[in-house]
């Protein structure tokens, strides 16, 4: 009789375990690749993929509408008058193309970041009772010149059209060929959602992601 309650009890105990799993949709490792998919490496795939998942946690709503072409537009511009913005004007003017190229070949080596996923922590969350938080540590490796071509010396306001263009041209080559990797660790949390007895995961601030990454990558170029 003893070991028959022994087994009951087991099989009970394997029965809820079972039950417990089924109720979290997605990992939260998955969760993330789809994050880091869709903010980092702007597919758009990955971001209906994203949505379709947490649709049922906004009442079938769209959690996150980003324009991937409008944004990446908008971006190019603000980077290439920002740069652009410390020569002369008809130096500015007759380099613009070599300037966006210059950022499209900068922003293609941060897209194609490799992603690893170390390890994933359930936490209590210390603010909200009753809800877990799952902690990411995953780690990012890049490909990045080891060192640039030399930027026109002299004043910069008097640096000719020609010389920029050689400079940008040569950066852009930089960058297709990129001989150095530099990898960072970082950190993302998810929070947990519950909706229909199934447990969702969730974080409102993704930028959180791209910022993170962003101030290494650029803190990276050169031969440090």
């Amino acid at each position: 009789m003893k070991n028959f309650k022994i087994i009951i009890f087991m099989m009970l105990a394997m029965l809820s375990q079972s039950l417990l799993a089924q109720t979290e949709v997605k990992k939260p490792s998955e969760i993330f690749e789809m994050y880091f998919g869709t903010f980092v490496k702007n597919d758009a795939a990955v971001l209906s993929r994203l949505n379709d998942y947490l649709k049922p946690t906004v009442d079938g709503e769209t959690a996150y509408q980003v324009d991937f072409k409008t944004v990446s537009q908008e971006m190019m511009k603000e980077s290439t008058d920002n740069f652009l913005s410390a020569f002369s004007k008809p130096t500015a003017d007759a380099c613009r193309k070599e300037a966006e190229e210059y950022f499209t070949a900068m922003m293609e080596n941060f897209k194609n970041g490799k992603l690893s996923v170390k390890d994933v922590k359930i936490v209590q969350n210390e603010y909200i009772e009753d809800q877990k938080i799952a902690e990411i540590n995953y780690s990012v490796s890049f490909r990045v010149p080891a060192k640039f071509s030399d930027i026109p010396s002299g004043d910069i306001k008097k640096v000719q059209p020609e010389d920029l263009k050689k400079y940008l041209i040569q950066s852009v080559q930089d960058f297709k060929n990129a001989d150095k990797v530099v990898s960072t660790e970082q950190k993302f949390s998810l929070y947990q959602l519950s909706e229909g007895g199934k447990i969702y995961y969730w974080n409102g601030s993704p930028d959180e992601i791209v910022s993170g990454l962003t101030d290494f990558y650029f803190e990276s170029f050169g031969s440090k």
